[in-house]
């Protein structure tokens, strides 16, 4: 069809907590049939074919397409067109990097706002690093996170469970245990903010506490937000900058420069063919895994 491109897939980085959920039968999001399910929307890929004056034979995209080999997409649903120096590994995590970012900028988080980020899994050092990159004094919160990588993304402190810092001003929860949800009401100041990145009670027992505590909740005056999605597009005005095509070309020249150091989140590549060995190595934590990237037969 007219506008579609033909593409056969470079690299694609797994996206650890989503695609995990997945491969081991948590419930699906959304209503939907919950098989088969598609894993996977961190993808580079090279045009091979195209139906588009947008695009060129040759031209490296970055796309949502799950891990796959190949696959035709329309020229619409292309987040970003690589620039030549780009590097494709690097490229394949701007989305994760993008959670992060979007967490911050919906909760508001300023310069010098302390921001509590609960979980350091991928997702939460992207958090990290980018409530950083905002000026942001951070503590980190995990029970199996490496200090110097949280360091190296920006955190000011990493703490043990449960918090016992400051009260914080947004606290960006990451994962899905009801205790983590009750530490995020815990470590929220007055009129604070919990962003939310993680799925509270998904794959949980029922809680056995009060999951809104009037002490906590109303008292405080809490904002609480659900940040993991923004606007696809920018409107044909110009009223929506904060959108995700625009974003990832903001995240993705951070890492071209190297402010963002992907290579922190990347803990070893994996033919393709070899997806599940790489999953089951995350299940297990193995030597501290965050996420793998999959290369490609070309």
């Amino acid at each position: 069809m007219d506008g579609d491109l033909l593409c056969e897939t470079l690299v694609s980085a797994i996206s650890t907590g989503t695609e995990i959920a997945a491969y081991v039968g948590l419930p699906p999001l959304r209503p939907s049939a919950a098989y088969p399910r598609l894993l996977g929307y961190c993808n580079v890929s090279r045009v091979t074919d195209s139906r588009s004056d947008k695009f060129q034979v040759g031209d490296r995209v970055l796309t949502f397409q799950s891990h796959r080999s190949a696959f035709v997409v329309n020229y619409t649903g292309v987040l970003l067109r690589l620039p030549d120096q780009a590097d494709a590994r690097h490229i394949s995590t701007s989305y994760l990097f993008h959670l992060g970012y979007n967490a911050v900028v919906r909760s508001q988080a300023q310069i010098g706002a302390r921001v509590v980020v609960i979980g350091l899994g991928v997702i939460g050092l992207a958090c990290v690093a980018m409530a950083s990159l905002a000026g942001c004094r951070v503590d980190a919160v995990s029970d199996h996170a490496d200090l110097s990588v949280v360091t190296a993304f920006g955190a000011n402190n990493l703490l043990r469970r449960p918090y016992s810092g400051p009260a914080a001003e947004v606290v960006l929860l990451t994962t899905n245990s009801w205790g983590d949800w009750q530490m995020a009401l815990k470590a929220a100041g007055k009129f604070g903010t919990i962003a939310v990145l993680g799925f509270p009670g998904r794959g949980q027992p029922a809680p056995q506490q009060n999951p809104l505590p009037t002490e906590d909740f109303y008292d405080k005056q809490l904002r609480i937000e659900a940040v993991g999605l923004s606007p696809e597009y920018n409107d044909s005005r110009g009223f929506l900058p904060r959108n995700e095509r625009d974003n990832i070309a903001f995240i993705a020249g951070k890492i071209m420069d190297g402010t963002l150091k992907p290579d922190l989140l990347i803990s070893g590549a994996f033919p393709a063919r070899r997806i599940e060995d790489a999953y089951k190595r995350l299940i297990d934590r193995e030597r501290g895994a965050l996420t793998y990237v999959l290369d490609w037969p070309r």
